[in-house]
């Protein structure tokens, strides 16, 4: 779904014949750049809905950008300051009917209107209005966490936030969509990357690591499984033993993930994706990794994604207790995880009570 941002203003300035003007510059050049079998159709006042059969989200997501990036960079519609924001549906993984589809695309552009307009947003599952809510406030956490990142410290962050949240847009963009685009698609409940970033950062804040640090290992949390967006949707949810050739799919994410955030030129977060599920001794992937040859930083999410997932309600098991999941840390200290990383988290843990 593409929703023009700004239309509004010029039918009140400028009256509807400027209007239609606009409408069919838009209508141009959606139509040139939709090759077939995609098609292009008016959907609303100031809405077109574009339908790309065979296109998975993420190959949807880097189409939508690209027509984003045309219709910004037009001459005539950049005069009367109209962008669009858009919204990105797939079958079958946002609906299964045509009505939850556009629902979905419908949600999407409702995000990137929140975030200011002129990017892509993949639209969300929930159709509840717990899980609408849910969603708000995973949303909430992300421009938080582009706010800590991008301001520098000890600089107001209500004063500089405008500024330096525009700084960061087509990075922040970028990976807020693929993460929103994960957290539809995986076990997990819509939290589970808020909370990794969150307990990532706090075991590097512990161990005394630099602000810039504690961003990058916050960032790489908040992302850490934008890969799984390649990975098969029944392999993700499958309820029971993955078969070999199965796992290898799951296993192929790290690199795919690291991939994926090369063009953003943050070489801390690449490599902390791309060694998130190494162990500390050496049995992990994709590089079989071990001990202080594995990235500090992916070392933290590690243990914060286990321990999340120890605790988390996962839709193929049940969760553990809180006091359950530390001892298999502590029992796991040395093997599958970093003793100083795990002392160190234990140590936070025990700080907070």
């Amino acid at each position: 779904m593409v929703d023009l941002d700004g239309f509004k203003q010029v039918n009140d300035r400028m009256g509807r014949p400027e209007g239609d003007k606009v409408l069919r510059v838009v209508a141009a050049l959606l139509d040139v750049e939709t090759k077939q079998p995609s098609f292009v159709a008016r959907w609303g006042g100031d809405e077109f809905a574009v339908l790309m059969p065979d296109t998975e989200t993420l190959e949807a997501m880097v189409r939508s950008e690209r027509l984003r990036a045309k219709l910004e960079a037009d001459g005539i519609l950049a005069a009367h300051e109209v962008t669009a924001s858009i919204g990105i549906a797939a079958f079958p993984d946002h609906g299964r009917t045509p009505e939850e589809i556009l629902r979905a695309a419908d949600s999407g552009t409702s995000v990137a209107k929140r975030c200011g307009g002129n990017c892509v947003k993949v639209g969300s599952l929930s159709h509840t209005p717990e899980e609408q809510e849910r969603d708000r406030h995973l949303l909430d956490a992300y421009l938080e966490a582009a706010e800590e990142r991008a301001c520098a410290p000890g600089k107001s962050a209500l004063g500089s936030y405008r500024e330096c949240f525009n700084q960061l847009q087509p990075l922040w963009d970028t990976i807020t969509a693929l993460a929103f685009a994960v957290e539809t698609r995986g076990p997990y409940r819509m939290d589970h990357a808020r909370a990794v970033s969150r307990l990532a950062a706090q075991m590097a804040r512990q161990a005394g690591l630099t602000p810039k640090e504690i961003e990058e290992i916050r960032l790489a949390g908040l992302v850490h499984d934008i890969g799984k967006i390649r990975v098969p949707e029944y392999v993700l949810k499958k309820p029971t033993l993955l078969t070999v050739q199965e796992f290898e799919i799951v296993k192929s994410h790290a690199a795919w993930g690291a991939k994926m955030v090369e063009p953003l030129s943050v070489n801390a977060v690449e490599l902390i994706i791309l060694h998130h599920h190494e162990r500390y001794d050496g049995k992990g992937y994709p590089a079989g990794l071990a001990g202080d040859r594995i990235p500090l930083g992916a070392r933290m999410v590690t243990v914060a994604e286990s321990f999340h997932s120890m605790i988390a309600d996962l839709r193929y098991k049940s969760s553990r207790t809180f006091a359950d999941a530390l001892a298999e840390l502590h029992r796991c200290a040395g093997t599958q995880f970093d003793p100083a990383v795990v002392t160190t988290f234990l140590d936070w843990i025990q700080h907070q009570g």
